[in-house]
Order: structure tokens, then sequence, then C-alpha cells
């Protein structure tokens, strides 16, 4: 629990919950980015560590050197104990696969970011709705027709292991991991609980260029990195702007002349939905 006046940590004097469903023994390691989100890194930690009520937790933070003073409050719970904490300069794949090398949880849960703020109880449901129907697979949820990146994936550390974790992308690493689950047959989509939903806050993640440079760099790098893995750049009959067009070509360049290629994944029948 979390002292709410002085936003600090209290003394664990209550009574451990334990889970509804799962294991008391089992231990849940969520793995977290950080990237100068100095607006919400405190109240995101905080609630993520309301978990361990429920659940016994353990908690790892990479921080993507952080200039805006996340580092400050990351090394302090770090201090506390609270969490585990990696500083590197790093792409998100990278970051994911740092924080699971790193975690020593029985599930890991993943996809779930500084920048957004949670509801522990809520979280602890979706983990018994995991165990009670799909133990041993890997369960993503998210928002449909939604601007709100909601991902949120809970798995066993084994599944994760078995289709070799998170790849070097800095866009789609996460449909690419849900990918070679899917073709292990260890995927299943969970409709978002919007009664009773597992974040109390959701960052919008709608893409701000700072002029047309940055813009075009933009989409070279999600479009390299959506071709390196075999993934459809465009949906079928979307609009192709010039500017996109030229984004792709660049790209296409790219992965041709070696651009850190990597094993492509087949589009897997499962249901897919727009990666952060």
């Amino acid at each position: 629990m979390l002292n709410r006046k002085m936003g600090l940590p209290v003394p664990r004097t209550e009574t451990f919950v334990g889970p509804t469903h799962g294991s008391t023994e089992d231990t849940y390691s969520v793995c977290m980015l950080c990237s100068n989100d100095g607006e919400t890194v405190k109240a995101s930690v905080y609630s993520i560590l309301e978990l361990s009520k429920y659940r016994k937790l353990d908690v790892v933070i990479v921080d993507n050197l952080s200039a805006d003073g996340s580092q400050v409050f990351l090394r302090r719970v770090r201090d506390e104990g609270l969490i585990r904490l990696i500083e590197r300069r790093c792409n998100r794949g990278e970051g994911r696969q740092l924080a699971f090398n790193s975690s020593k949880g029985d599930y890991v849960l993943s996809h779930m970011d500084c920048d957004d703020i949670f509801d522990a109880s809520a979280i602890d449901s979706l983990i018994s709705q995991y165990h009670a129907f799909f133990e041993g697979k890997a369960i993503m949820t998210k928002k449909r027709d939604s601007s709100e990146a909601s991902n949120i994936t809970i798995a066993p550390r084994t599944a994760i292991e078995q289709v070799g974790g998170w790849r070097p992308l800095n866009w789609g690493e996460d449909w690419d991991l849900w990918a070679r689950l899917a073709g292990s047959g260890l995927y299943a989509f969970v409709p978002y609980p919007v009664e009773n939903p597992p974040h109390k806050n959701i960052k919008v993640r709608a893409e701000r260029y700072t002029g047309p440079t940055r813009g075009f760099g933009v989409r070279v790098s999600k479009y390299t990195d959506g071709l390196r893995i075999g993934r459809k750049v465009f949906d079928s009959g979307e609009h192709i702007s010039a500017a996109q067009r030229a984004a792709f070509t660049v790209a296409r360049i790219r992965v041709t002349l070696g651009g850190g290629s990597l094993a492509p994944v087949p589009n897997p029948e499962f249901n897919e939905v727009s990666s952060t």
C-alpha cells in the first residue's frame, strides 16, 4: 500500500490477500520501460507496487537514460528495494528483453510502461482470468478502436523463453512477440475489461513531429522495422501519401542493403490490433 498523503510506500503490515487464481507461491514480474516519463513515472510505479497487496511482486524498470528527472525518482525507489533498475540507452525491444532477463517471476506482465497509471485490483482480476481460462498461454488485451496504447501482455516465463523473447525492434516489438507466440500456439487475445479497466490513465500515442524531416525519419524507422519482420506496413485499401511512399522506398532499400535483418514472421491468424 502507499501513503497517499506523502506519496511514499508505507511498511507492509496489512494482510496479504493472495491470488484468487494462481498459486500463492508464484511471483509476477512487471517489466516496464521509462523514457522521459517524469510527468507520470511516480504515479505509474506506485500504482504497480500496489499489486503487491494481491500477488508476490517483482518490478524491473529499464530507463532509457531519461533526462527529465525520472532517474532521480527511479533510483530512490531502487535504493528502497522496491524495484530493480537498469539504466541503458536502447530501443523498445532491447529494453523489454533487458527487463525480462533481469526479472525473476514465474509469470511476466509486459507492455506496461511508466507513461501509464494502473489499477492494481483490476490487474489482479485480469491475472485471475488468465489463470482460470488461459493458463500456459500468453494473453494480450487492448482497447479496440482507440488511440490509447492499452496493451497488457501476461505470459508464463517459459512461453517467452520458448519463442526467444523480444527482438531488437523499436517499432512493432510487441506485435513481433505476439506473432511468434501465435505461431507456437501460445497466444490468445482477451477483450479489454472495460467494466473493470486495468488502467487509470493511458497515454494517447499520437505521433508528434517537430518538422517534416523528423516525421520522415520516424516513418522510415517504423517501416524498416515492419519490413524486417515481414509485417504488412499498410492496411489493404489504405490511402498512401507521397511522403509515405517515399519513406517506404527508403525503408525497403535499407532492408535490402542489410539493415539489421531478422527472420521474418508470417502475419498470423489472430485478432491483431495496432502496435504501440
